[in-house]
């Protein structure tokens, strides 16, 4: 069968700076616009915030306690960026940003290497304008950094293997995987080895490029990559018997195979919302099932590597019944290099033009969804803490203290500015607050680490009274809750709320000789609102 000609005309293929330079530009657009969403954005911002106010640089905390449920990438970059450019949202999503920029600029150096430049464009514009990576990439959380990391590791081997193979200089781009995978241990725990690993481990294996173990392998690869990802976890446990334990047995090994955790779906589920959440340019997917397009010629392997590569991703989040979108992201750089072949194919081959124009409609309206999900969340921050934190920040003083009842928001520290941490009440006795997945648990599990701070911090609801009696004259305490809690908690009654929404409600309450009086005796006054 004779191969068709290609006859259309190719598509327009800008200089590589000004590409990748608008591609930076582009990620950046309304990252500023939305409020931090909950519970991920104001949980991951509000650690970086308490690290960098308190001085606490290695260990992540979690109102005021040790909160190692991630590792400590994320928060040190939010922490710069805080510092450079002051605690916003912005700011906090400045490290996803970069990330999201690097891993493009990445692919498209390693794919402009070994494929062509029409399709290392294709592939950058069409990841860039995909709807659930620009999210990711303005994104406050270490989703999009563990997916960079990955990215550029696997990609640097590779292109270490490659860079052998045909006798040149490797030995850089060796040390470059390694240490790219070390900072995706450092970003979110062990699937930063175990990911780009497995991906370029198979790839070896199934190409038949033996020599690319000892490539890979080369000692003072394996030195840098220790360098990198070991120290941080060894001073935790130094300073924190039960560390490893609690990161690696629990939070990797256990909460991987068991069931009980937030989100149980089954095992094919990434597949259809992956599918779903690359739309339209998942609609191209169908090229990549011909058999020609396997056949072809492929002398680099980019096209197996890519394959395995997404393989290897879905196959692994696949295994836990716990699921959650985010863990996609590693995927979406080599999909879309399999889709970028198969439009920068059909635009070649199309005589008239339409896979061309076809092409360029799904720039245009991919771009325009991004926008339009951007301007969706602007319009529902979902129970944001930000219209009355805001307002609060401008009415608290330094040695204010924060209270929350039977909530704790997130974002709360970060738009108050807080410089200390919340007092938090709840029912902290619940035998069954260990066994469910929530922010009461997180809290719980951070004070754990620090049973000194939690006695202080966590507060039992029949406690409250008495640690307020106990505060100094002149105290004041802002009290955040709903509006049941101005008649349901002794000592809101009588007082109106200072700041309140549709959601949220607070009141201020000052340590004086009125508040003693009424509240602080053996038994509250006959007049007083407690009675």
């Amino acid at each position: 069968m004779n191969a068709r000609r290609d006859t259309g005309a190719p598509l327009w293929v800008p200089p590589a700076g000004w590409l990748l330079l608008a591609i930076g530009t582009w990620l950046a657009f309304l990252a500023w616009a939305r409020a931090l969403t909950l519970p991920d954005e104001g949980r991951y911002a509000g650690v970086a915030w308490e690290m960098l106010r308190s001085g606490s640089h290695a260990v992540p905390l979690l109102d005021g306690m040790p909160y190692f449920h991630k590792p400590p990438l994320y928060y040190w970059m939010a922490e710069l960026s805080f510092k450079l450019f002051g605690l916003n949202e912005w700011a906090a999503r400045v490290p996803s940003w970069l990330a999201a920029w690097g891993a493009l600029s990445g692919l498209y150096i390693f794919v402009r290497r070994y494929r062509d430049a029409a399709t290392a464009t294709v592939a950058v514009v069409m990841l860039a304008t995909t709807p659930f990576f620009y999210g990711g990439a303005q994104f406050a959380n270490t989703d999009m950094l563990v997916a960079a990391m990955i990215t550029l590791s696997v990609l640097a081997g590779a292109d270490a293997v490659l860079r052998a193979q045909s006798d040149q200089p490797y030995r850089l781009m060796s040390l470059s995987a390694a240490a790219f995978a070390g900072l995706a241990v450092l970003a979110k725990g062990l699937i930063g080895l175990v990911l780009p690993g497995a991906t370029l481990f198979l790839w070896l294996v199934l190409t038949r490029r033996w020599y690319g173990l000892r490539v890979l392998l080369w000692l003072p690869a394996l030195v840098l990559f220790g360098l990198v990802a070991v120290p941080w976890f060894w001073l935790m446990q130094q300073q924190f018997p039960d560390f490893f334990h609690y990161f690696f047995v629990y939070q990797h090994f256990e909460r991987f195979a068991q069931s009980g955790f937030n989100n149980a779906q089954p095992f094919w589920f990434y597949l259809p919302v992956t599918v779903g959440l690359t739309l339209p340019w998942s609609l191209w997917g169908g090229g990549a099932l011909r058999r020609a397009f396997w056949q072809s010629a492929d002398p680099a392997g980019l096209r197996s590597l890519m394959a395995i590569w997404v393989v290897v991703i879905l196959g692994f989040f696949s295994i836990p019944s716990s699921k959650l979108i985010g863990y996609m992201l590693p995927a979406l750089p080599p999909l879309a290099v399999l889709l970028a072949i198969v439009v920068e194919r059909a635009v070649r081959q199309s005589a008239t033009g339409h896979a061309r124009r076809l092409t360029y409609r799904c720039i245009a309206g991919s771009a325009i969804l991004c926008v339009i999900l951007v301007c969706v969340f602007v319009a529902n921050p979902r129970h944001s803490a930000k219209p009355v934190a805001r307002q609060l920040a401008a009415q608290m003083q330094p040695d204010d203290t924060l209270v929350t009842l039977h909530a704790y928001p997130f974002d709360l520290g970060i738009y108050t500015g807080a410089t200390r941490p919340a007092w938090v009440v709840d029912d902290w006795n619940n035998p069954d607050i260990p066994l469910r997945d929530n922010w009461r648990k997180e809290l719980y599990d951070a004070g754990r680490f620090d049973p000194q701070t939690a006695a202080r911090v966590l507060i039992q609801r029949k406690d409250l009274l008495a640690r307020l009696c106990a505060a100094p004259a002149g105290s004041r305490f802002w009290v955040w809750g709903d509006a049941d809690d101005g008649k349901r908690t002794l000592i809101l009654q009588g007082l109106d709320a200072r700041l309140s929404d549709r959601r949220y409600q607070v009141w201020r309450v000052d340590i004086d000789a009125a508040f003693s009086d009424r509240m602080c005796g053996e038994m509250p006054k006959a007049d007083s609102p407690g009675k």
